[in-house]
């Protein structure tokens, strides 16, 4: 059986593309983000999201296909 959206269905696709939009530009401009006077904890979480939601996206898509 196939599905008519792939592994993941549009709803999952969005919030992944958004999440990893948003991640770069945390990632490109965590300096700016620290000088400005945001903790460097709350960047380098908000960078570990964005790294973690790709990595979780493929191993559900990998445990779904078997």
């Amino acid at each position: 059986m196939t599905r008519r959206h792939g592994l993941l269905g549009p709803t999952a696709i969005r919030v992944i593309a958004l999440v990893l939009a948003v991640g770069m530009i945390a990632g490109i401009g965590a300096p700016y983000l620290v000088q400005a006077g945001v903790p460097l904890w709350a960047v380098l979480l908000l960078v570990l999201i964005v790294l973690a939601v790709p990595i979780v996206a493929v191993t559900r898509a990998d445990r779904s296909r078997r």
